[in-house]
């Protein structure tokens, strides 16, 4: 695939704060796009360049060389040993950008047509967008961001019962796996940027963004009221499960939204209080408390709904 400013950049991300384009690298794609990358704030220029490395097995003793105007736009760094092994440099290999994660994911974003800049949910992930068809779009620079043991449980609730797609770098397999596992799609940010001319150089076919079809990440075994879900399972009582069921069923409709009275109907009790029972069976079994909240979530002011989208639950007899 023809390289891109676009494509570099993201690679380059992946190195969080420390991300850089030296001028040297940028030399070739100067130009047009270049400046409007520079307006938005995707690059910034840094400190020049006052020193340079020294040479391959060098035994000067200088831990860098420094870099000295030889007239005009001309610079150069010698070696005090050996002049042949200096070197001349011009004022661009002198430059320095700086990649900012928030312009460069606001660029994604609006190059897979989402038109609301992105919003940041923690260090090195962003939100950035919902499909109509009812899938959110979530952007990782950051492997890192990636492994947490919360993540599942912050990008569920960030999606709030919707499909998610994470725009990811190169994550370690273990990682990669777990989120597979739990239902996440996932797709490697460079291969889905295609060049074209003009604009920002490059686009995303959205298509290229939504989740297969495939087996549900939330298992239910209505026969034995068990309930599987991020590789765990809980075996809910009989007075739990019907409230379970009802979520279920609130689920596969267009509201998803299970009421107080809608929950209580159940069995008669409060329904902050089966709420409660509820994500507490889910904990004894293993789940930690965030992603019980993740997956039995409230929608404040209106009730309570699963965390899961329809799309993602499968249910045995």
């Amino acid at each position: 695939m023809t390289e891109t400013i676009l494509r570099l950049l993201t690679r380059l991300s992946e190195a969080g704060d420390d991300a850089i384009l030296t001028g040297a690298v940028a030399r070739p794609f100067q130009g047009p796009l270049f400046e409007r990358l520079l307006s938005r704030r995707v690059l910034v220029e840094d400190a020049r360049l006052t020193e340079w490395d020294v040479c391959d097995r060098c035994d000067c003793g200088l831990a860098s060389r420094p870099i000295r105007s030889v007239g005009g736009e001309q610079f150069r760094a010698e070696c005090p040993l050996d002049q042949a092994q200096d070197v001349n440099l011009t004022e661009d290999d002198l430059l320095v950008y700086r990649v900012e994660a928030a312009g460069l994911a606001s660029v994604i974003g609006a190059a897979a047509g989402f038109k609301d800049a992105p919003s940041q949910l923690v260090e090195g992930l962003w939100q950035l967008g919902a499909f109509p068809s009812g899938s959110v779009v979530f952007l990782s620079f950051e492997a890192a961001a990636l492994t947490s043991e919360a993540i599942v449980a912050t990008l569920r609730q960030a999606a709030q019962g919707q499909d998610v797609t994470i725009l990811v770098p190169a994550i370690p397999p273990a990682a990669a796996k777990r989120l597979r596992n739990a239902g996440l799609h996932m797709v490697e940010t460079v291969s889905v940027m295609v060049p074209v001319a003009g604009g920002l150089g490059v686009a995303i076919d959205p298509a290229t963004l939504k989740p297969p079809p495939g087996p549900g990440s939330l298992r239910v075994r209505s026969a034995s009221a068990e309930v599987e879900w991020l590789g765990r399972s809980v075996v809910l009582s009989h007075q739990l499960f019907p409230v379970f069921q009802r979520l279920l069923a609130k689920a596969k409709t267009r509201d998803q939204v299970a009421s107080g009275p809608e929950v209580e109907g159940t069995t008669g009790r409060e329904a902050k209080d089966l709420i409660r029972e509820l994500r507490a069976a889910l904990v004894a079994a293993g789940f930690t408390k965030a992603e019980a909240e993740t997956l039995i979530a409230t929608a404040r002011g209106r009730g309570y709904r699963l965390g899961v989208p329809a799309s993602g639950i499968q249910i045995d007899g």
